[in-house]
């Protein structure tokens, strides 16, 4: 199983230093909030410009105007984006995957931790280059996992998707195999492993590169 580290609660004081912690991982997801779609606000691609990434960096954006961010992420470095199925229809789905492709970015879909999978049509599925499904409401880290998360990758891909299938929350070493099994590619864990310290952090990383 591949990880990609969410550094949400991570030191922004020693972010540098953080990151260095958690280089033995697959990439490093960066959860961008905008006070509108969740409640929480969180960093801008500004705020940590200065970093040097050891890992390819991922952006999840939990914003209603995911577009208004596509440019300083661009920038940044990322190498794709993820956006709320709950901001767009399929019109703007789509375009909005056409806008991250000719910019030579992933282009994700994520479904919240109580959307109904249906949401996603067929020409979505056609078009996504990955499906983050949320084991979890979007916003704050720490909550429970949500079982029929399972369900939900399980039937995407009955359905036919067959490229990447990210779970992003409430991620362990107790579901995480669950999680293989129905057909997730990679977990974003949080809180799991930022708020260990750098030493524990390697080997929770290698524990779920081994699932």
């Amino acid at each position: 199983m591949k990880i990609s580290p969410s550094i949400l609660d991570a030191d922004f004081e020693s972010l540098q230093s953080e990151v260095n912690s958690i280089a033995s991982a697959d990439r490093i997801h960066l959860d961008i909030m905008d006070g509108q779609y969740v409640e929480r606000k969180t960093f801008r691609a500004s705020d940590i410009q200065h970093v040097e990434f050891p890992l390819p960096i991922e952006a999840h954006l939990m914003v209603n105007d995911p577009k208004s961010f596509f440019d300083e992420f661009e920038k940044l470095g990322v190498i794709g984006i993820t956006f709320h199925i709950e901001t767009q229809d399929e019109e703007g789905t789509l375009k909005l995957f056409e806008d991250l492709k000719k910019r030579g970015l992933t282009a994700g879909i994520c479904v919240d931790g109580h959307t109904d999978y249906e949401v996603l049509s067929d020409e979505i599925l056609k078009n996504a280059d990955k499906i983050l499904v949320m084991s979890v409401k979007a916003g704050m880290g720490g909550q429970s996992f949500i079982p029929d998360t399972l369900k939900k990758i399980k039937t995407l891909r009955e359905r036919g998707f067959k490229r990447e299938i990210e779970a992003d929350g409430g991620v362990n070493l107790d579901n995480a195999r669950g999680l293989k099994e129905a057909g997730a590619d990679i977990v974003v864990v949080g809180s799991f492993v930022m708020k260990k310290g750098p030493t524990e952090r390697q080997a929770i990383i290698s524990a779920f590169q081994s699932v």
